[in-house]
């Protein structure tokens, strides 16, 4: 400490320290995220992590701080091991001739500017549309959309689980179901392309912040994934899941399921909270069953909502 004021070099140095010991006990933590409901809020930062890790372990470096590089170096390696294969060329199944485009959208049910989501839909021409959060009000704002999407299964509420389907393509059946504990509204849904079904299964599983809504989450997630496996190829499973791909419980999904995370090859592709970009995090997703190649996957541009839409090009 100098005379007259903090040292501001001792003062950095053991806030980088702090840092990587922080970054490092919650990397190596959340390996256990099934434990504890509080360690599974942690799970979904592996891209901050890593991103954190490697900006430290380059700065203990060129410090030479011998025992914070050997600590930043294994912090690095566990949250590659879990970040980099996303981004790694996946093996798709062969291109069908069958080509479809969906857009899923969580709108939020306080935005006021469904013509800025009419104008995404407009620019991307998805096949099928899939929004969560839909108001009454909403679907006043939507009219626009109605002659290129005539066949509909909504569920509006004025909460945060309306949801709502459209489609260019006809339906061969629709159901709307309301999901164990809650009661939230799912959509199953088969719509028929060129002759050819394509099944569709979109929920919104509640936000885990709280014991009683972190077991109806992981409730419904395993109720999707059960519908999963007693529902025809092809499949879609859609939604605004309110999961990452490093939590045990969407891990489960997948292992349950069968389907594979349409984002394999294309990268992390966060989508949620727009408003804190660096905090970003994958929750939106689009898993498919083994017969659908994805020919890419993107992240859609502001709509007014807290999530950013996703867009998916396949084919079957």
């Amino acid at each position: 400490m100098s005379i007259g004021g903090p040292d501001w070099k001792a003062v950095g140095l053991g806030l980088l320290e702090a840092a990587l010991l922080i970054t490092a006990a919650f990397s190596f933590a959340t390996l256990f995220d099934e434990w504890s409901r509080w360690l599974e809020l942690f799970v979904h930062f592996r891209l901050q992590y890593l991103v954190i890790s490697v900006l430290l372990t380059f700065a203990f470096l060129l410090l030479r701080w011998r025992g914070y590089i050997f600590l930043g170096i294994a912090s690095v390696g566990l949250n590659a091991y879990f970040v980099v294969p996303w981004y790694l060329p996946y093996e798709q199944p062969a291109a069908g001739d069958t080509s479809i485009r969906l857009l899923h959208a969580n709108v939020f049910l306080r935005n006021t500017n469904p013509e800025r989501l009419v104008a995404e839909v407009q620019a991307f021409e998805p096949d099928i549309l899939v929004m969560q959060e839909v108001t009454p009000g909403w679907l006043q704002g939507l009219g626009a959309l109605d002659k290129s999407y005539p066949y509909k299964v909504v569920k509006a509420h004025d909460s945060a689980y309306g949801i709502a389907l459209y489609s260019k393509h006809p339906f061969e059946s629709s159901a709307i179901v309301d999901s164990a504990p809650l009661g939230i509204p799912e959509i199953i849904a088969t719509v028929t392309i060129k002759g050819k079904p394509l099944h569709i299964v979109t929920g919104h599983p509640m936000h885990p912040i709280g014991a009683t809504n972190f077991a109806s989450r992981n409730s419904q997630l395993d109720e999707l994934a059960g519908i999963a496996g007693r529902t025809p190829h092809p499949l879609i499973v859609v939604g605004d899941l309110n999961v990452t791909m490093w939590s045990h419980y969407y891990r489960s999904l997948e292992a349950k399921s069968g389907l594979r995370n349409a984002r394999r090859g294309f990268g992390i592709k966060p989508s949620w909270p727009i408003f804190l970009p660096f905090a970003r995090i994958p929750i939106d997703h689009c898993l498919v069953s083994a017969d659908i190649a994805v020919t890419d996957f993107e992240i859609g541009s502001n709509i007014g909502s807290d999530h950013l839409p996703v867009l998916v090009t396949m084919s079957y």
